[in-house]
């Protein structure tokens, strides 16, 4: 039973799995020691079997001891992880997708093109898969499967809000213009999303409408209170306002949430 979880028979999520691990492992070999246990009181092992039995227990140690040394190497990097991982047989849709994100990272397109049109084989309808094949298709100006792949990705609730902002930045390369009803729905589309609401705050105010990026930062910090990043945002937006004192207010609440902030201020 202890066993079960880990064995693999049953599909479980990562964090799942990840919690299984360790507790019922040790159970696991308490269950194996209590068997043996049990076996030898019925059937009083001699001495040779014994000796065979201590003899496969420490190769077995040595074994998983080896192992575990040799795949330590694999966490040198991401790069290395993933490519070992999916060489060794893990190539899962989360694996393909991660190793395409990292090859988009680094700009090869082809590459990222091709593991993640592997993971969409292995799991249709991926949503980070087509997520990140939409921008794959954005950077390689390939505004027709951008448009198909990002539309379809705006009925899906994982990456629909991720989505909307791309389709702004392609409506932009397409006709040189930003789509600010565009930006506005990404912001609120979904939970929320600090990264998607910062683009659309710096947008408002980069189009002179300072003020109004001010109000907007102002209605985030009502329910996200505690990112000192917000609160040197509405610092600096205050600062082009001329509003002072309420710019030092911002500073300071920034200060509270991020004691770096403090240190590196005391240093200058």
């Amino acid at each position: 039973l202890s066993y079960l979880p880990v064995s693999g028979a049953l599909v479980l999520n990562a964090s799942v799995a990840e919690h299984w691990l360790y507790l019922p492992s040790a159970f696991l070999f308490l269950a194996a020691t209590v068997a043996i246990g049990a076996l030898l009181q019925i059937q009083p092992a001699s001495r040779l079997a014994l000796r065979a039995m201590a003899i496969a227990l420490a190769c077995w140690v040595a074994f998983l001891s080896t192992r575990t040394f040799l795949r330590t190497f694999d966490w040198k990097d991401q790069r290395t992880f993933l490519e070992r991982t999916i060489a060794s047989g893990g190539d899962s849709a989360r694996m393909l997708i991660n190793l395409g994100g990292l090859e988009l990272a680094q700009g090869r397109l082809g590459l990222a093109k091709k593991h993640l049109a592997a993971a969409l084989r292995k799991e249709p309808g991926q949503p980070l898969a087509v997520i990140n094949l939409a921008a794959v298709a954005l950077k390689q100006n390939d505004f027709k499967t951008a448009r198909e792949l990002l539309t379809r990705a705006t009925q899906m609730p994982l990456v629909d809000a991720q989505a909307h902002e791309l389709i702004a930045v392609l409506e932009n390369k397409e006709s040189g213009h930003a789509n600010p009803l565009r930006l506005r729905l990404a912001a609120r589309t979904g939970p929320p999303n600090w990264s998607i609401e910062k683009r659309y705050i710096r947008f408002i105010d980069e189009t002179g409408a300072t003020d109004a990026a001010v109000m907007e930062l102002k209605t985030c910090l009502f329910t996200q209170w505690y990112r000192a990043e917000s609160w040197q945002l509405l610092n600096e937006l205050l600062n082009k306002t001329g509003r002072k004192s309420e710019a030092d207010y911002a500073l300071t609440r920034a200060t509270l949430y991020d004691v770096h902030l403090k240190a590196h201020a005391n240093s200058l």
